[in-house]
Formats: C-alpha cells, sequence, structure tokens
C-alpha cells in the first residue's frame, strides 16, 4: 500500500464551520483519486411517498461500503441525504466497485429503489477545468467531516449523470457475484424533535464566477446565520434531552433489511429489544447512556461543504423569516441560490465501527430534508444560465 493512501488522514483540521471561506485551509486530491457518487434515482417522488428514511438508508449504506473496503485507512465522505460522495485512493477502485454493485443490488431487491451509482477519474474532473479541494472540519476526536471546494464533485456529478458522459462513468452491474460490508450501519433512533419550532434543512451555494467573491458571500451567510441563530451548539438539531432509541419494531426495518436482508417481524423485534435492552443497561445500571449521547451528537455532519453549504439547523419561526429574507436578499442580488425544507425533527442514520470511538451519524430533517431543499435550490438554478446545473 502506498503511503499516498494515507493522505486525506494525514491533513491538518479546521475547527469551525466558518474557516472554509479560507483558501488557504485547502489541499489539492491527488490526482490518480477518484470520486465514488451514489444517487437514489426518484428520490423526491419516494420522499414525497414517505419512504424518506428509506432513502436516507441507502445513501448511508452506501458510504458503508465503501468505508469498509479498505479497512484501517481514512478517506474523505460528503453525505447528500439521497446520495453520497467518497473520494477513494487508487488502491480500493476495485473493491468500490463491487460494493457499490452489491449496494445497487440490494436498493432494488430489499427496497425498490434505483441508486445509480458511479466512479469519475479526477483526472477526468481536473481535464474539464475543475479542482477537487479538499479539508477537515474537527467535530470531535473520533469524527473529521470532508470539505470540498474547487467545483470537482459538482463536475463528477454532472458527468454521471448527463447521457453524453454517463457511459464512460456508470458503474454496470456485471453480472458476477459481489458483496458488500455494512458492519457498523446502525439505523435505531427515534425522530428526534426539535429544541424550539423546527428544523431547517438548508443548502446555498454562491454563484459568482470569481472563487474570491464566493468565498465573501459564504462568510457573509455564516455570520448572518450565526447572529441569527446562534452558535454550532445553540442551533444542533439533535438535542440531548430527546435522544432515545425507537419503541416501535417497524422504525428497525431499514437497518434489517440492510444488515440482513429481511423485514421479518422477529428480525425487527429482536433489534428493538437489544437496543431498548442496551438503553436500559446504560441508562441504570452502568449510567454510561449520557456519555454516549454526548458523543454521538459531537459525531454529527450537521454542518458540511462541498462547493455547497449544507446544514441542519434547529430553530424558531421567527429566525427561518429572519433568515430567508436575508438569503432571498442576496438571491435577488444575484450572488446565490438556496433551497430550505421545514420540519418538526430531525433523522439520524450512523455508521457505528466503535461504540466509544470511530463513528459518524448522518443527519437530515424530517420528510426529506435535503432532498427537498435541493429540489427548491433547482429550481432557483434553472433561472441563471452561468451556472452548471447539478
Amino acid at each position: 500500500m502506498s503511503e499516498n493512501v494515507r493522505f486525506y488522514e494525514q491533513l491538518d483540521t479546521i475547527s469551525h464551520i466558518g474557516d472554509i471561506t479560507n483558501p488557504a485551509v485547502y489541499t489539492n486530491m491527488p490526482s490518480d483519486w477518484y470520486i465514488a457518487i451514489s444517487d437514489v434515482q426518484g428520490s423526491t417522488q419516494a420522499i414525497l411517498d414517505g419512504r424518506y428514511k428509506d432513502v436516507n438508508g441507502i445513501a448511508a449504506a452506501s458510504i458503508c461500503a465503501l468505508l469498509n473496503s479498505l479497512t484501517g485507512v481514512d478517506i474523505p465522505f460528503v453525505f447528500g441525504g439521497d446520495g453520497a460522495t467518497v473520494v477513494i485512493p487508487p488502491e480500493m477502485l476495485e473493491e468500490a466497485r463491487q460494493s457499490l454493485i452489491a449496494t445497487q443490488r440490494l436498493a432494488k431487491s430489499q427496497f425498490n429503489l434505483n441508486l445509480r451509482v458511479g466512479i469519475v477519474p479526477i483526472t477526468d474532473v481536473e481535464r474539464a477545468g475543475y479542482k477537487v479541494r479538499v479539508a477537515k472540519l474537527r467535530y470531535h476526536e473520533h469524527f473529521q467531516q470532508a470539505v470540498f471546494t474547487g467545483g470537482g464533485i459538482a463536475c463528477a456529478d454532472r458527468m454521471i449523470k448527463d447521457p453524453a458522459t454517463a457511459p464512460l462513468y456508470l458503474v454496470k452491474d456485471d453480472g458476477q457475484t459481489h458483496e458488500a460490508d455494512f458492519t457498523g450501519y446502525e439505523c435505531r433512533w427515534s425522530e428526534i424533535p426539535s429544541n424550539y419550532d423546527e428544523t431547517v434543512s438548508l443548502m446555498i451555494m454562491a454563484t459568482s464566477p470569481d472563487d474570491s467573491e464566493n468565498y465573501a458571500v459564504y462568510a457573509e451567510v455564516i455570520q448572518r446565520l450565526e447572529v441569527i441563530y446562534g452558535d454550532s451548539a445553540r442551533r444542533n438539531p439533535i438535542s440531548f434531552q430527546h435522544m432515545r432509541p425507537a419503541l416501535n419494531p417497524s422504525k428497525y426495518g431499514v437497518e434489517t433489511r440492510i444488515r440482513s436482508s429481511t423485514s421479518a417481524l422477529m428480525a425487527r423485534l429482536r433489534l428493538m429489544m437489544w437496543s431498548v435492552g442496551g438503553w436500559l443497561l446504560w441508562t441504570y445500571r452502568d449510567k454510561i447512556w449520557d456519555r454516549y449521547k454526548r458523543i454521538v451528537i459531537d459525531t454529527t455532519d450537521r454542518e458540511k461543504f462541498d462547493d455547497t453549504l449544507r446544514m441542519i439547523i434547529a430553530g424558531t419561526v421567527l429566525q427561518r423569516d429572519e433568515l430567508e429574507a436575508f438569503l432571498e436578499r442576496l438571491r435577488q442580488e444575484g450572488k446565490l441560490v438556496y433551497g430550505m425544507h421545514v420540519s418538526r425533527h430531525a433523522l439520524m442514520t450512523c455508521l457505528v465501527f466503535d461504540r466509544f470511538g470511530r463513528q459518524v451519524h448522518f443527519v437530515d430533517g424530517g420528510n426529506g430534508g435535503y432532498a427537498m431543499a435541493a429540489k427548491h435550490m433547482k429550481e432557483q438554478l434553472k433561472r441563471l444560465s452561468t451556472v452548471p446545473q447539478l
């Protein structure tokens, strides 16, 4: 295994979401790495049909399978609600291809969802005039969120969706036997109500052709958001007092289908009893439940950036009205487009490789938060001729 495979884990970290506006914190990804993308097709309709947990689950499962393809190596990824991006070294290319095929089959057989999967060489993105620049936002010693700039991630996404280029990059099912490792995948939390009035799923994309102007826009947005909502802890959508395991066996179906390819009632009941039993033991005997909840809160991906600022925020209706008025003014000035979706709760889908160690908890707004916010943002993008369509 080459030293290049350790590139990402050796990067220094940043400590605040506002640091993404400093171009000096980013480093070019090695040109011989690849961008692996998964995308649930028809996700908007599936969400309107009430299947947002299925959509979230498959997106998270694709990340889990790729992370398990090369154990012991830290690689960058971003969860998008109805899809995911993972940047992989060349050493894991074949394992990644097989894992994506297996996840695609799982999506179809267990959820009747079509999962589009593709792998784009960074060299092709660079030839198209874009870069993949990365930094690490440190939330906790056990979780650092990848953040991206340079336009390369969005370019790769277009490449797997554009009919003219998609055949070059889509991963095709070869009919061979492939397996994916979903060890660590969990979906056991109840929906988490907002500490305030609501939970907002927010996506913001600056639209200037000048990168320095875009960084200034993001800095202005983050500064204004913190004036309106307070710091990251205050606007956190995961509230300590509202975290509890699901008490309905139907809530465990996504995990049993992904981990065991079954939705049988007994499988869901066993998992529920295991989870609730652990909760009771950790609360009343071992007295470590509060410690674990704190680790979970500290390892959520609630704020991130991949040339689009993505946040899940808890707040009041008045705060949202103030934020929306501010964003609408910047949109009318031609500085950005944005998408916003409002619900009363947040959802968590989790990858737990070590109960008190390495883990990440993917957060989305209820009722299809990020996917519905993206739909809103794409409607604004269509009105712009200077910005590439997502």
